[in-house]
């Protein structure tokens, strides 16, 4: 631009009327929506004399076809939208303020449209009162489902709604006063009875593409109606065809054209009434002229420029250059690259620009302009600029969010792989090595289960700032799931310095997190491979990383573990079950068993431990020793546990309603699912919500060994259960490694001793003396005990002489399924009652 040529919002004085018409209709072009010209006689009297061509782009009508009903509104007006419009034309015509336009539009195609805006009235000497307005489409903010009852009730416009076959199904009042028929002449008819002969064509309601003769959509069709009295019409019918609560229906919306309103022009009015409509526009509508010898200026921009640029149309147009000076270097480049194509190919210019708004900071703008030659050679775009800024920070955030994880802002999976990519070809250059390491924290489950999901996500990453403090800055760290993350660390020339990499940053990930005052205890277990002895691509090393980290996570918390052959052949067959598992779970080869528990000293069944059975079509029954290990490291553990939950409890309800003893029933649980105990308790209480059950019916137990993994955790997890009326067992008691003063503070109801100890216990001084120990313990901390695998009558006999409470085993019963356990409760609720028959298999 150059400051060479004053420039004026005026034209010049030698410029033509016809000129400025010219130009000012290029610049209503460009203006987004519909604008508009009202007229309120002294005798109440309104009408419409003009409107922009933006009719036609949103309405499908034709600016000579725009016409005002008998209430003096527009006749596209829905019909529940006109009186409260009417309503407000009038407030504004008694205050002579702004008169809000909004209201639903009917298109020429059938379609409700909403409409916004707004008009300025002012008062003629002859006492008529002009609004000149400007409405926009605002149906994406304001879309609602169509009902064809409020297109029915009171509406102006002929309205029929026709079948598959065309005939009518129902028509408004207006329709019958058109076609001069009452319901009973309308409603069954084909709509070809109510045109004259010659366009009664059976393809009427074809589809357009397929049929010439079809009137459905396409905007409105020119017919002859005919009248019931046998006069004709001119017809102006739209069609649509829309769909009601899933039926296909035709809607058709009809009115008599025979005396159609033209539209009056006023050409000596245009400039001012535009200039008003720029005012009331959305963004800046402008003007922009490139003169021969190469400068840039603008003509006209509307007062929307304060709102974006921070300074008035005035400023803008006295300093040409002001507005390239806005524009970053290589936006400005762009710019002119573009206004120059679009000026030799006479073509739009779409542009895209950001320059410093009023407010600090950076705004997006877009905009569209269309250029026009005029005789001296100059060049003039007529367009308008919008404020896109809101939708560009949303682009950007997604394209952040493509790659990086929200809550850490660390990379995401899709990152790590690309990244991965050029890594491994440095590497492969540097003849160096990579570490790939997946990592996954132990105890962020029971931090989000007792403490909610903030806190967790505070916790989650206060470790990972600190695992990405402690990692060099080529290396990368990536988050893939809940507590699971990749890195990768590069640029080691020497296996043993790489070792002691990975070394120190487990240390690292083992660590105490702050959270409002609140100190947390966060372990991690870290699985290893190394690139390029354990794999060349990034799939394969994070399959075998993962394989290590699984492996590690078996071995207890803070675990570490490297790849190793051993572990990929256990993990393809690890891989070859799980296929297997996962297809039995959606299958349905799963069901559950039920062993009875029965009293020492009444004989009484007291309760039913749920055990897990899969049969196989291929493998026959699998034992569970080997399948419920696979299923702890694939996850399938949560899955098995759930179907065991609502399984049992729905069971046990049933035989609670069909009359049977109420008895608890028992449900093993892992430690994964301990550590994950979000979804536990939560399965939990949606089980007893869907059966009924009560929640003292339900008891869950967990094994001594996963229990003292993490205790802290574990105790935790059975408080909750605790509240909620969950009873717990602690379950093969004497395997692992307890301490007494970590078991005190268990809130359990059971002690189950590990059969073990229990099926020789009567022959084995050792085990009498474990067992007695035992159950002296658990009489101490008021638990009962229950003892697991009882087979012989002597061993029982001892049992009940040491004073243990309950017995299970195959002196009574082998797992039953589902029939036969309800078999049992129903046939004999206790199991002989006398002490000496106690033993007798029933």
């Amino acid at each position: 631009m150059s400051d060479r040529v004053e420039a004026s919002t005026a034209p010049a004085a030698s410029e033509s009327a016809d000129e400025t018409e010219r130009r000012l209709k290029g610049l209503i072009a460009c203006l987004p929506g519909i604008a508009f010209l009202r007229r309120l006689s002294p005798d109440g009297t309104i009408n419409y004399p003009w409107f922009s061509d933006g009719v036609r782009e949103i309405l499908g009508f034709s600016t000579q076809t725009m016409g005002v009903n008998a209430k003096g509104c527009l006749h596209v007006i829905h019909w529940a939208d006109r009186d409260p419009h009417i309503n407000e034309i009038h407030r504004s015509a008694t205050t002579v303020t702004m008169c809000r336009e909004e209201y639903r539009a009917i298109t020429a195609s059938g379609e409700v449209r909403w409409m916004r805006g707004q008009s300025i009235p002012h008062r003629c000497d002859d006492g008529t009162l002009e609004w000149i307005g400007v409405v926009i489409d605002v149906t994406d903010e304001r879309r609602a489902d169509l009902r064809l009852d409020m297109l029915m009730d009171h509406a102006e416009d002929s309205i029929l709604i026709l079948d598959t076959q065309g005939r009518i199904d129902s028509a408004n009042a207006a329709a019958r006063r058109l076609f001069g028929r009452d319901d009973e002449s309308l409603v069954g008819q084909p709509l070809a009875a109510l045109l004259v002969p010659a366009l009664r064509h059976p393809q009427l309601l074809d589809s357009a593409d397929t049929s010439p003769a079809s009137i459905v959509g396409g905007g409105p069709r020119d017919l002859t109606g005919l009248h019931q009295d046998g006069t004709t019409f001119a017809l102006e019918l739209s069609t649509s065809e829309v769909r009601l609560d899933g039926q296909r229906l035709f809607v058709g919306i009809g009115r008599d054209v025979t005396r159609r309103r033209q539209t009056e022009a006023a050409l000596r009015e245009t400039e001012q009434r535009l200039r008003a409509i720029a005012a009331n526009m959305p963004g800046i509508v402008f003007q922009r002229v490139l003169w021969p010898d190469g400068r840039l200026e603008f003509s006209y921009v509307s007062e929307g420029c304060r709102a974006v640029f921070g300074i008035g149309p005035e400023e803008l147009i006295a300093t040409p250059d002001r507005f390239l000076d806005m524009l970053p270097d290589d936006e400005r480049l762009a710019f002119m690259t573009g206004l120059g194509r679009s000026a030799r190919a006479m073509e739009p210019f779409d542009e895209e620009i950001s320059v410093p708004g009023p407010n600090g900071r950076r705004h997006w703008l877009r905009g569209q302009s269309r250029p026009t030659r005029r005789e001296g050679g100059e060049i003039v775009w007529d367009g308008v600029i919008i404020d896109v800024t809101d939708r560009k920070l949303a682009e950007q955030r997604l394209s952040f969010l493509a790659y990086h994880d929200p809550l850490t802002r660390l990379p995401n999976r899709t990152a790590f792989l690309e990244r991965f990519e050029t890594a491994r070809d440095e590497a492969r250059r540097q003849s160096s090595l990579l570490g790939i390491v997946s990592l996954g924290l132990d105890r962020l489950g029971v931090i989000n289960a007792t403490m909610g999901h903030d806190v967790g996500d505070q916790v989650l990453m206060g470790v990972a700032d600190l695992i990405r403090a402690s990692i060099g800055p080529n290396d990368i760290m990536a988050r893939v799931s809940g507590d699971h993350f990749l890195l990768l660390l590069t640029g080691y020339d020497n296996r043993r310095i790489l070792e002691d990499a990975l070394d120190r940053l487990h240390t690292q990930a083992q660590t105490t997190v702050s959270v409002a005052g609140q100190d947390f205890d966060v372990s991690a277990a870290t699985g290893v491979a190394l690139f390029p002895r354990d794999g060349e691509d990034a799939e394969t090393l994070i399959k075998n990383a993962d394989a290590a980290l699984q492996r590690a996570k078996g071995q207890g918390t803070a675990s570490f573990q490297m790849f190793t052959k051993e572990l990929s052949t256990r993990a393809s067959k690890t891989l070859s079950m799980q296929n297997r598992l996962r297809r039995a779970v959606d299958h349905g080869e799963l069901s559950a068993h039920y062993q009875p528990q029965v009293d020492l000293i009444s004989g009484d069944i007291v309760g039913m431990e749920a055990l897990v059975r899969w049969t196989s079509p291929e493998l026959g029954p699998v034992s569970p020793a080997d399948f419920i290990p696979v299923a702890e490291e694939s996850g399938l553990i949560d899955v098995i546990c759930e179907f065991m939950l609502d399984t049992c409890t729905r069971q046990t309800r049933d035989w609670q309603l069909a009359g049977l003893p109420a008895v608890p029933v028992a449900v093993n649980v892992s430690g994964r699912q301990f550590q994950y105990a979000r979804r536990l308790i939560g399965a939990c209480e949606r089980v007893l919500a869907a059966t009924g059950l009560e929640s003292r019916w339900l008891e869950l137990e967990l094994t001594e060994t996963s229990a003292m993994r993490d205790a802290d955790n574990a105790i935790a997890v059975v408080q909750r259960l605790k509240e909620m009326g969950i009873g717990c067992a602690i379950d093969d008691f004497g395997t692992g490694y307890s301490s007494l003063s970590v078991l005190k503070r268990f809130p359990i109801q059971k002690l189950k001793i590990d059969r073990s100890f229990v099926m020789d216990v009567a022959a084995d001084p050792n085990d009498a003396a474990i067992v007695d120990a035992i159950i002296a313990m658990a009489k101490a901390l008021k638990l009962t005990v229950v003892a697991e695998g009882v087979e012989r009558q002597e061993d029982l006999d001892f049992l009940r002489d040491l004073g243990c409470d309950q017995i299970q085993g195959y002196i009574f019963s082998r797992p039953l399924p589902a029939e036969a356990m309800r078999d049992l409760l129903e046939r004999k609720h206790r199991l002989g009652t006398p002490a000496r028959k106690l033993g007798t298999p029933s």
